[in-house]
């Protein structure tokens, strides 16, 4: 038998599932173009998606911290049309933004700690102010890439596959695969031997084959 505790537990466990489920069903997944699966999401209604073309893979988390918003969005505006791309297998932390009004491409297995920021615009144009957009190009995140906490990817940056952006590094030109960065400007830290790093994707190939056990 459940004592009062276990009742009350059990009842803001429903009552958490349940709102979680309205919530996905009434308003969250119709702002996406495609989802590949359902996502796994704490506090959803903290992940905010505006604007049009934003796509999620399979086995997407989002972690919407109480009072930490999550935010991916998409302009479409004076020509400019963002859109957003998120693969398999994404782990997307607290207060993490995204913001596009070009084209940023999130490959499988990528991991976005908390409060990172990614853009492929300025957002201003350092002479006309009234330009809301200003220079713009897109930005590429590799199979595997681990952008760190309070990190930023500046546009036209393209991060190579498995490589680390250290916390709080600004990254403004490409990374290549399999490197630790860090700094502001980011520089090159430490590199990474491809064959020792185990993602989502490449666990989950090597438990098919007989290997590890599958979780995500």
């Amino acid at each position: 038998m459940f004592n009062d505790d276990h009742r009350a537990s059990f009842l803001k466990r429903m009552i958490f599932i349940a709102r979680t489920n309205f919530h996905y069903h009434l308003s969250f997944k119709k702002k996406f173009t495609s989802i590949g699966g359902k996502p796994h999401a704490w506090g959803i209604w903290n992940v905010v998606v505006n604007g049009p073309n934003i796509s999620i893979g399979k086995n997407v988390v989002f972690v919407g911290g109480n009072g930490y918003v999550t935010n991916l969005t998409t302009l479409k505006t004076g020509g400019h049309e963002g859109r957003i791309t998120i693969g398999d297998n994404v782990l997307v932390m607290n207060g993490v933004r995204v913001n596009s009004a070009t084209e940023i491409i999130v490959e499988d297995d990528c991991m976005l700690a908390n409060f990172c920021y990614l853009t492929d615009a300025d957002w201003h144009d350092i002479y006309d102010r009234t330009q809301i957009v200003g220079r713009t190009r897109p930005v590429h995140l590799k199979r595997g890439a681990w952008i760190g906490d309070s990190a930023i990817i500046l546009k036209g940056v393209t991060v190579g596959e498995n490589s680390i952006v250290g916390a709080g590094a600004v990254v403004s030109r490409d990374v290549p695969p399999n490197v630790v960065v860090a700094g502001n400007p980011a520089k090159i830290v430490k590199e990474l031997d491809p064959d020792q790093v185990i993602t989502p994707g490449r666990k989950l190939q090597l438990s098919s084959a007989g290997g590890m056990e599958q979780e995500f």
